[in-house]
């Protein structure tokens, strides 16, 4: 008799899986690869929505990426699936959580409220990004090799949108319009900004470079790519952008560090370089074409010979692509040559730098006069740096980075630990300046969290980055030499060109570069828990129906307000702009009044914000409304007592109302906030004691403005004589507190 075999039950509390129970299985290759298709197509609209910077382009992704989240939630929920990932990958996701955590608590002493909403929002869209990255690399085995082909797809567009400005600036089809250099020369267009775009571009590179080199891919697929690489280089160098190149260079470094194939890296680099060269130089040379403001009419004709002869140099490359692709094949590979040629080429980089040595000895100023005046350079302030001509590429000028990066280490130094609060460096960076230039971001991606979020937001973000790079470093390394290895490789090196990039300009603040990054090291890193058990979630063996109807019902009530938390202040921008705009084509009594309405309506949407009290109060002013004016003026300095725009407006309006009281308060706490920018101040102080009565406030109404700015007795004794000095009566508020006794 046959012995049967025995039936294993499974303890409670196993994984389910265990004892030879089937694990649970991904959703399937269609839904993982609709998952990433999602997740491009994210890309694709922020990088067409000026890089999704603002409201309210920047919610709308953030609402997408909520939606996709939830029906994430939803399959796991109901169809189990495995998630991979190693312990790194998901210590990065758990450290970049705590850092939009950390970012919304900052909200507490924040000298930029509504900026610091914004920032929250980020976070959480970029938690989000790394999140659904690691989900989608779990399901769908074929996510990176496919991730690295879309995105190489989509920056082929934007590269040719892009170019588009140059070549044919006079096409206009619906709503593609292609003369976007008619200000400015520099390429910047789709993400508008040239170095956004440059990155975006150099991120792109190491992929085409791999499809090139890679044997196993037909020999079409790979003269197309190279044929492609002239089209990314071209429109990187037309941004002029130093950091783009720097970026690429490191992207293209890794990858071949990671990948292998250095030197058919290299030549294949190089091939495609040699094509680039006459339509760049065109490109560099052109009057009409580096010009600013050039009539449309000039631009066409030098835009057409530089669209042939890129079209030209293609034709050539590729005609060159086949027979180097041919000898490639009847050459079999000799690590001794390898090795001769690669010293050949350090050797040669080793001349070109000993001559630029010996021309910079040999200039007027020396060799040390040459340094210390190119550094002299990089650290200067200049109003006008000169950042549309071509010849900054070879400039030290660092385009004012360097007073940027003081005023960020100068406000980080007042408050190390905590920061003053997210997004707050445009707020905070006119009390460290000692120039006018004004900028919103220090353009330095670790000194924006020190001066914004302080050590603890810096340590949480840049070691939520880092161990995600560490996990997809570890996963890439583990992969057999082939084509998704080399693949891998070209996203690690973009997501390292990403990340130096960072450290001289604002990437954390453009979604449509630091999203594809992040998507990149989500992917990899989830690789790198592909050789261990899988983490099984799922309903074998699980919750309840009820608990997962709860589960996910808990799941869309936190999504929802992270979706309402990006919405609100989006629609009360939108109302805001939209009042605005209303009153420029009319300003009749009727148009005033719905313009007030709604941007009262846009400060209750936003109670954070202070630009719909602004404009609320411009439109009340306009209406002969100074009180009213007058109150939401006031409730704008409470909701962002460091606002200068809100406090320079108070001032204006009580030296219009004639409160001789209150306008030299405002025109204080201007001067405490922003000590360089003394022309609206100073002016306002001579028409003060110059066109009104020195008599004193007879028509001073409303709060006194020492309620706000503060009430402790060494505030008002420095208000005191700032009344006695300008030659006015000091107001009783501020006269009793003066006179208080020292504490003791």
């Amino acid at each position: 008799m046959a012995a049967t075999a025995p039936t294993l039950s499974r303890p409670a509390g196993a994984a389910p899986g265990a004892l030879g129970e089937a694990p649970p299985r991904p959703p399937g290759a269609r839904v993982g690869r609709a998952l990433l298709g999602a997740l491009l197509a994210v890309v694709l609209y922020a990088v067409f929505a000026h890089g999704a910077t603002s409201h309210p382009h920047d919610a709308r992704v953030q609402v997408a990426l909520c939606a996709v989240a939830l029906a994430v939630v939803a399959i796991v929920l109901w169809r189990g699936a495995p998630l991979g990932g190693s312990p790194a990958a998901w210590t990065g996701l758990a450290l970049l959580g705590a850092f939009a955590a950390w970012t919304a608590l900052t909200l507490a002493w924040s000298a930029a409220p509504s900026d610091t909403w914004t920032e929250l929002n980020r976070a959480a869209t970029y938690v989000l990004v790394v999140g659904l990255g690691l989900v989608a690399a779990s399901w769908y085995p074929d996510a990176v090799r496919h991730a690295a082909l879309g995105f190489a797809g989509v920056a082929f567009v934007v590269a040719l949108y892009a170019l588009g400005g140059k070549v044919a600036p006079g096409l206009h089809a619906g709503p593609v319009d292609l003369n976007q250099t008619v200000v400015l020369a520099r390429l910047r267009a789709p993400l508008e900004y040239w170095n956004a775009l440059g990155l975006f571009l150099a991120l792109a590179l190491p992929v085409v470079l791999r499809l090139v080199v890679d044997e196993t891919r037909p020999r079409r697929w790979r003269l197309a790519a190279l044929g492609a690489l002239p089209v990314y280089i071209v429109t990187l160098a037309l941004t002029f952008s130093r950091g783009g190149v720097i970026a690429a260079v490191v992207a293209v470094a890794v990858t071949v560090v990671l990948a292998g194939s250095g030197l058919r890296t290299l030549m294949y680099l190089g091939l495609a370089l040699a094509a680039s060269a006459a339509p760049m130089v065109l490109g560099f040379t052109a009057d009409d074409l580096t010009g600013n403001r050039v009539a449309l009419s000039d631009r066409t004709g030098e835009g057409l010979l530089l669209g042939l002869l890129l079209v030209v140099s293609i034709a050539l490359l590729v005609a060159v692509g086949r027979f180097v692709l041919s000898a490639e094949e009847r050459t079999p590979a000799s690590p001794a040559r390898s090795r001769r040629i690669g010293r050949a080429l350090l050797g040669a980089l080793g001349v070109v730098a000993l001559a630029g040595v010996v021309a910079m000895a040999a200039s007027d100023r020396g060799l040390t006069g040459t340094v210390s005046h190119q550094w002299k350079t990089f650290r200067s302030v200049h109003e006008a740096p000169g950042q549309f001509d071509p010849g900054r590429l070879a400039s030290s000028n660092a385009g004012n980075r360097w007073v940027w990066w003081s005023e960020a280490v100068g406000a980080w130094s007042d408050r190390p630990l905590e920061g003053h609060g997210a997004g707050s460096f445009g707020a905070v960076h006119r009390e460290y300046r000692t120039n006018a230039l004004d900028v919103r971001q220090p353009h330095s991606v670790p000194l924006q969290f020190l001066a914004e979020t302080g050590l603890v937001g810096f340590v949480l973000a840049f070691g939520g980055l880092l161990a995600l790079f560490a996990g997809a470093l570890g996963a890439v390394r583990r992969m057999l030499p082939g084509p998704e290895r080399g693949l891998a490789a070209a996203l690690l090196g973009a997501s390292a060109g990403w990340l130096v990039h960072g450290f001289y300009d604002w990437d954390w603040d453009i979604p449509g570069v630091t999203i594809p990054a992040l998507l990149f090291l989500g992917l990899l890193a989830a690789r790198g828990g592909m050789d261990r058990a899988v983490r099984p979630v799922g309903r074998l063996g699980g919750p309840s129906p009820v608990a997962r109807a709860a589960a996910l019902g808990a799941a869309a009530l936190a999504l929802g307000t992270l979706a309402l938390s990006a919405i609100l202040p989006s629609w009360a921008a939108s109302k805001t702009d939209a009042a605005l705009g209303s009153v420029t084509r009319t300003d009749s009594p009727a148009a005033l009044e719905r313009a007030e309405t709604e941007a009262d309506l846009a400060s209750r949407l936003d109670t954070l914000s202070v630009e719909p009290l602004l404009a609320a109060a411009s439109f009340a002013q306009r209406r002969g409304r100074a009180g009213q004016a007058r109150k939401y003026l006031v409730d704008a300095v409470r909701r962002q007592p460091s606002s200068v725009p809100a406090w320079v407006e108070l001032a204006r309006l009580e030296l219009q109302r004639g409160d001789l009281a209150n306008v030299p308060i405002a025109l204080r706490r201007v001067r405490e906030l922003d000590p360089r920018n003394g022309v609206v101040p100073r002016l306002i102080a001579v028409q003060v004691l110059t066109t009104v009565p020195p008599a004193g406030s007879a028509t001073a109404t409303g709060t006194p403005l020492v309620a706000i700015v503060g009430r402790t007795r060494s505030t008002a004794q420095a208000l005191k004589r700032q009344y006695e000095a300008a030659g006015l009566p000091v107001p009783p508020d501020v006269a009793r507190i003066a006179a208080q006794p020292p504490p003791r």
